[in-house]
C-alpha cells in the first residue's frame, strides 16, 4: 500500500481510506492521483459495507498542483481529478467524508462527491478555482449545491471564498455535521458502525439507488466544465493568477 493513502479493512465491514501526503499537503499531484484510484479500486474488490474517506488532521486536500494547472494553460490535457469524483459517485457502498482539515478546491469537490460528510468548526472549506482564474471542475458546478445550497454555493464558486466551518454550522448547508475536531472522526465511525450492522446487499442496492443523481449530474457539469476549461485556461491572465496564487502560498 502507498505511504501516502492508505487503506484499513476492518473486521465489521468498514474501510478507512486517508490520505495522508504530509509533505505536499494531500495536493493533487499526478502520482498521488494514480494512487488513490488504486487504492480505491482495492477497496472495491474487498466489498467493505461502508468506507469512511479522511485525510490529515489538519489538511482533507489542497486541491491542485501548479504543475498540472501549467499544463493545462499550455492546452496539454489532464483530467485524473474527474475520475476520483466519478469513483466516489459511483462507488457500490456509502462514503463517509470526514474532514478534519481543510478542504479547497477539488478538495472540497470530493466531499460533495460522497453520500455524508463531516466537517470541523476549526477549518475552512471552499472552492477556489476562479481565485486562480479559471472555472470550476471535477462536477463542482452542478454537485457543489447538494452541499451547501445554492446560493452558498453561487458565493463560494464566484467569489473563492473559503469558509471556517464554525460559519457553516450557522448556514442552511448540507453538512451531516460540523463539529470540533477531535470530534469528526469518532462520529464518521459512530455512523459507518451503524450501517455495518445491516446487510451488505441492501446496503449496496440502496446506494445504488441514491446515487443515481448525482451520477446524472455528473454527467451534465463534464460536459459543461470541460467547455468552460477550454476557454478559461486559454485567457492570458489565468497563467499570471495561478503563478501569484502559489506564489503567495
Amino acid at each position: 500500500m502507498s505511504d501516502r493513502i492508505s487503506l484499513e479493512m476492518r473486521d465489521d465491514g468498514i474501510a478507512i481510506m486517508r490520505m495522508q501526503d504530509v509533505e505536499r499537503k494531500n495536493v493533487f499531484a499526478d502520482d498521488f492521483l494514480n494512487e488513490m484510484v488504486e487504492t480505491f479500486e482495492k477497496a472495491e474488490k474487498l466489498r467493505p459495507k461502508v468506507m469512511i474517506f479522511c485525510g490529515l488532521p489538519e489538511v482533507f486536500s489542497a486541491g491542485a498542483e501548479k504543475k498540472n494547472l501549467m499544463d493545462l494553460c499550455d492546452g496539454k490535457v489532464h483530467v485524473k481529478d474527474l475520475v476520483i469524483s466519478e469513483k466516489l459517485v459511483h462507488s457500490p457502498f456509502p462514503v463517509i467524508a470526514a474532514m478534519e482539515g481543510h478542504a479547497v478546491g477539488g478538495g472540497l469537490v470530493m466531499a460533495a462527491c460522497c453520500d455524508m460528510v463531516i466537517g470541523a468548526r476549526e477549518s475552512r472549506y471552499g472552492v477556489v478555482f476562479m481565485g486562480l482564474g479559471f472555472t470550476p471542475g471535477m462536477g463542482c458546478t452542478k454537485l457543489l449545491q447538494g452541499l451547501v445550497g445554492n446560493q452558498i454555493a453561487n458565493e463560494m464558486m464566484f467569489t473563492a471564498k473559503r469558509f471556517r466551518g464554525s460559519e457553516l454550522a450557522g448556514m442552511n448547508v448540507n453538512f451531516n455535521y460540523i463539529l470540533p475536531r477531535a470530534e469528526v472522526m469518532p462520529k464518521a465511525m459512530s455512523i459507518a458502525m451503524q450501517i455495518a450492522e445491516k446487510n451488505i446487499d441492501s446496503i449496496y442496492l440502496l446506494k445504488y439507488a441514491l446515487s443515481a443523481e448525482k451520477k446524472k449530474l455528473l454527467i451534465e457539469a463534464r460536459v459543461q466544465e470541460d467547455f468552460m476549461h477550454r476557454l478559461s485556461f486559454g485567457f492570458p491572465e489565468t497563467r499570471r493568477m495561478i503563478e501569484e496564487f502559489y506564489a503567495g502560498g
